[in-house]
């Protein structure tokens, strides 16, 4: 079953909160690599990632598959 267009993730959203949760991760200096606030901002920016990956594989589900063009 395809979900309905108010199922779907907006895309603007999802890119924003995997570059926010990117730029938070690289705001953590190498020191503190390990610590609580790293693997909160960590697990956000795998969590934003995972969300627009399957957003892409979502998208890349709905078209219709390429055809062959044929060259004389």
């Amino acid at each position: 079953m395809r979900p309905t267009p108010i199922d779907s993730p907006n895309a603007l959203d999802l890119v924003k909160e995997l570059d926010d949760a990117t730029e938070q991760m690289m705001a953590i200096g190498v020191d503190q690599i390990g610590t609580p606030q790293w693997q909160e901002a960590f697990e956000r920016q795998q969590r934003a990632f995972r969300g627009w990956r399957d957003y892409l594989y979502l998208k890349a589900d709905e078209k219709p598959p390429a055809r062959l063009l044929r060259i004389a």
